[in-house]
């Protein structure tokens, strides 16, 4: 067998653990290559990039389709404040479980500003994902407790709390509910819903055009640290092969598929890189074969 065949498919066999389709940064905006430039959220993450209220979960990926922490949506909030020009001061953080210092001032202010009593007198439970019911809480606290000028057409929003906060959002079209009849207020809030309800609750006059994005490797990375490669070694090795199908990938892995010019160059370059060294590339090798 070619030797870099062999490299190349124990390279892509450490990449076997059922890698999803990672997405080009051709069709990704604001710097991420996970967003696309024609989904519902395409123009509000290019805001809150533009604002300064996101940078994503880490370079070239905003994470979607992630659920947005209680930790996560405090800063989203305090940002928000800022970049609507309100300067919100940071009150004392009474809670002992909020150990990002990132988070630090957001929750303080969060709850100097009586949007939050947290989840007791001392926690907050800052990685804890936050519902849709809840996100709506707290964005109605923000916005100062509005009245709701109708109640909302949601058959499946049954706790007190949320009653106003829910009518308030659909009434002032944040939300038109996950169908005309619901809202899944039990349901986690993920980035993208969270990006969407800010953006349309700011209501900008205008936005920026989204800027270039550059590719998100984190599916690529993680595939390869699952198949065996140090978090290191994953980060420099996914970017050259992200413009490649997972099914012709798995094809070559499987021998369904013979390597195309295109993947010895791509495993040519990793050698050259000095992604693994040739001990590593070696032990991979001998590894899965």
């Amino acid at each position: 067998m070619n030797m870099r065949f062999r490299i190349a498919t124990a390279v892509l066999a450490a990449a076997m653990v059922a890698v999803p389709a990672s997405p080009a940064s051709a069709g990704g905006v604001s710097g991420f290559g996970d967003v696309s430039d024609s989904v519902f959220y395409t123009e509000a993450v290019a805001w809150l990039v533009d604002n300064g209220i996101t940078t994503g979960i880490e370079p070239g990926c905003f994470g979607p389709s992630d659920n947005v922490t209680r930790g996560q949506v405090a800063t989203f909030l305090y940002r928000l404040d800022n970049a609507l020009g309100h300067n919100p001061v940071p009150g004392a953080n009474p809670f002992v479980d909020v150990e990002a210092a990132y988070q630090q001032q957001p929750v303080g202010w969060l709850h100097a500003s009586g949007i939050t009593t947290g989840t007791s007198a001392i926690t907050f439970e800052p990685d804890a994902p936050i519902t849709r019911g809840d996100f709506a809480t707290l964005l109605w606290r923000y916005a100062g407790r509005p009245d709701a000028v109708s109640p909302h057409p949601f058959v499946d929003v049954t706790t007190g709390y949320q009653q106003t906060p829910i009518s308030w959002m659909f009434a002032a079209d944040i939300t038109t509910g996950t169908t005309p009849t619901t809202f899944s207020p039990d349901q986690p809030v993920t980035r993208a819903q969270a990006a969407t309800f800010l953006f349309r609750f700011a209501a900008p006059d205008s936005v920026a055009p989204p800027g270039p994005a550059t590719s998100c490797t984190r599916s690529v990375r993680e595939a390869l640290i699952d198949g065996g490669l140090t978090a290191g070694e994953a980060l420099c090795v996914a970017p050259h092969l992200l413009s490649f199908s997972v099914d012709y990938l798995v094809g070559v892995v499987e021998g369904r598929a013979l390597p195309s010019t295109a993947l010895i160059d791509a495993v040519a370059a990793i050698s050259n890189s000095g992604c693994l060294s040739q001990a590593r590339m070696a032990e991979l090798i001998q590894r899965y074969f």
